[in-house]
């Protein structure tokens, strides 16, 4: 058996050994070399991901900071649009009522006495009719029952019509004075109207504006 042994070709089986113990050793560190860059390429993957990730959300968290900059403006110019508005009305209607009250102080001035040609005074004897009145009335929609301020005086029925043309004709009780009072109160409230209406297109032109810039 010994024989047997000593016969075996000795070196071709250790020159097999060296050469399987290479491979062995040459596989083993290209495993390991592969194990260590392909988990370097990963983190180097994930970690470009990672700041992606992070600079995708703040470009968007900018974005969204920068849409509600812009909402936070376009409300705070409708507001001062608003106000702006509102503070204009609200010194129209104060000098509407001062200009209402001044008015008001000059109606006897001008409904007392009137001056001829010769530069003599007299009473003023102006009668308006019922007929009149209601008429007046009525071109301010302001018929009877309806509960808005009207001039009175004859307290007839101005739907009233047959038999009624010498009630028509009578005197009212109606004065200058009194047309004239209603008159300036209803000239002050078409004014505040207008006002409203003109406060209202340039708090849209106002707003029309901001958004084109």
């Amino acid at each position: 058996m010994l024989t047997g042994l000593n016969n075996l070709p000795w070196k071709l089986l250790l020159c097999i050994a060296a050469v399987l113990v290479a491979l062995g050793f040459v596989h083993q560190r290209g495993y390991q070399q592969g194990f260590t860059k392909a988990e370097t390429e990963g983190k180097a993957a994930l970690a470009s991901l990672q700041a992606d990730y992070i600079r995708q959300a703040q470009q968007q968290a900018e974005r969204d900071k920068a849409a509600l900059v812009a909402l936070q403006q376009r409300y705070q110019q409708r507001v001062q649009a608003a106000n702006d508005a509102e503070r204009e009305y609200f010194t129209t209607t104060a000098a509407l009522r001062k200009q209402n009250e001044n008015l008001k102080r000059k109606i006897d001035d001008v409904t007392q006495l009137w001056i001829d040609a010769r530069g003599q005074t007299h009473p003023v004897q102006c009668v308006f009719t019922a007929g009149f009145v209601q008429q007046y009335n009525a071109a301010f929609g302001l018929a009877a029952g309806t509960g808005t301020a009207a001039i009175t005086g004859w307290a007839g029925d101005p739907t009233t019509t047959a038999g009624t043309v010498d009630s028509w004709l009578r005197d009212s009780g109606v004065t200058q004075r009194d047309v004239l009072a209603h008159s300036i109160d209803t000239g002050e409230r078409y004014q505040q109207l207008v006002a409203q209406i003109n406060g209202l297109l340039d708090y849209i032109k106002a707003l029309q504006n901001r958004k084109g810039k």
